[in-house]
């Protein structure tokens, strides 16, 4: 039976024109090749507007396209950085529109308004370049333990220049009323009434917006909150579900539920509201101006409407000035206590033993200890394995229990000491001092039994 035959009782397709003529002469062969590419016939002026809105339909789809990449790559900047960006070109435009008030006005009240927003900008300035600089990575080679703690020395640096500019406001507004002197309107009396009450409608409007950027600070420093505590949850939960080889599948499996209970339940407790030192500092920030720009709007609006009532402005400015010293020395302190290690929260802690405890059923905790590494906690757990534990496995289990509190968003550090017995002396203390140090020497016996039996 010959292919043709075969084709035909299988019914497979009849070959291409090509194909035919593949066993053709080379003139055959290029008469075939000529037709198969000749050019397609010409279209119509119908067919010609067809095409033409297809390809228009198809690039607005295309812009389309892009415009909707663009509005989604702007969703999924993180609500922090729209309010520290927001918030720095926002203290730009009010610091010239404050500036424009004080020359209209000369009052003392919008001049406090106005040193507190030029700091407010050079303070901002300090807290982006400390904020991008100590989010760079956890470590590096110029800082081993991580640099989080620029960010508490550039609150710190704003609440020396706030209270220095706001302490030269104070000391003017107190001359001022000692000499009995009205600096209100001491410019061109041909400025007008009108002209300042535009002053004071501007002032009001500051109210507002600082009001509102309170309001985005703090909506940003919730959901970086919850997006941190929902994070926390998963890594452990990931931890607890990977059954690493590194740990004993019986021991795991025997306190796994427990831990994970008890840390769903620290969770949920809000017992350690972690702040964000950059946004705590702006929404403060934000809170002294919607008050001083009252204030001082207020002081404007009665001097404007009864000239014998001049000394509020003044009074106004005080009172600006002393509540900005009073904020940021609070604000202040409470970064001082971080930097200087302040003990974290006795509930916190509570937290931490109650996950090393149920870790593994071997492990007792002699000694938990948490405090301030800057904005967040460093943690020393101190505890103890049977003596009969291979090193291997101590090694594994403390690794494991350091990632473990590691993974939690308040803890900046962990560090986990395995011993073979409880010890009823700090270590640290002992190492500093001569004689305690030789009584409490560790293996004190069994470097005697091997240096012994080494003879």
């Amino acid at each position: 039976m010959t292919v043709q035959e075969e084709q035909q009782l299988h019914g497979d397709p009849e070959p291409s024109l090509l194909e035919q003529g593949y066993g053709s002469t080379g003139d055959e062969k290029d008469s075939l090749l000529t037709s198969s590419s000749s050019p397609p016939p010409r279209m119509s002026a119908e067919e010609d507007a067809f095409e033409d809105k297809k390809k228009s339909k198809s690039k607005s789809s295309t812009q389309r396209d892009i415009l909707r990449n663009h509005l989604d790559a702007l969703t999924k900047i993180p609500l922090r950085r729209v309010a520290l960006e927001v918030s720095l070109y926002v203290n730009l435009f009010i610091t010239v529109t404050k500036l424009v008030a004080y020359l209209q006005t000369f009052s003392l009240s919008v001049l406090a308004a106005l040193l507190d927003s030029v700091l407010d900008v050079v303070s901002q300035f300090v807290l982006n370049y400390t904020e991008k600089h100590s989010s760079l990575q956890r470590s590096s080679a110029f800082y081993p333990a991580g640099a989080s703690r620029l960010e508490p020395i550039g609150v710190l640096t704003c609440a020396a220049l706030m209270g220095m500019g706001s302490f030269e406001v104070l000391k003017e507004s107190v001359m001022a009323l000692i000499n009995w002197a009205n600096p209100f309107l001491q410019g061109d009396d041909t400025a007008g009434e009108g002209l300042s009450m535009v002053s004071f409608w501007s002032m009001s409007a500051i109210v507002i917006v600082k009001l509102l950027l309170l309001l985005l600070c703090q909506r940003a420093a919730e959901t970086n909150t919850t997006s941190n505590q929902s994070t926390t949850t998963n890594t452990i939960t990931n931890n607890h579900h990977a059954n690493p080889n590194n740990v004993s599948m019986d021991s795991e499996s025997q306190h796994t539920g427990t831990v994970m209970e008890s840390t769903t339940i620290g969770s949920s407790r809000a017992a350690i509201q972690m702040s964000d030192p950059t946004l705590e500092a702006l929404a403060q920030d934000h809170w002294n101006d919607a008050l001083s720009n009252a204030v001082a709007a207020a002081a404007l609006l009665a001097a404007l409407k009864a000239e014998q009532l001049w000394f509020l402005d003044p009074v106004g400015a005080i009172l600006i000035s002393l509540y900005i010293i009073w904020s940021w020395f609070e604000t202040g302190k409470e970064q001082i206590e971080q930097l200087t290690g302040k003990s974290a929260p006795e509930d916190f802690i509570e937290e931490l033993l109650e996950i090393a405890n149920h870790f593994d059923e071997r492990m007792l905790v002699d000694v938990c200890r948490a405090y301030h590494f800057g904005p967040k906690f460093l943690v020393e757990l101190e505890v103890v394995l049977p003596k009969n534990t291979l090193l291997f496995e101590s090694h594994d289990l403390g690794m494991e229990l350091q990632y473990e509190i590691e993974s939690r968003e308040e803890v900046e550090r962990c560090f986990v000491h395995i011993d073979y017995e409880q010890r009823p002396y700090d270590e640290h203390v002992v190492s500093k001092v001569p004689e305690l140090r030789e009584k409490y020497r560790p293996g004190k016996e069994g470097l005697r039994w091997r240096s012994t039996h080494s003879m």
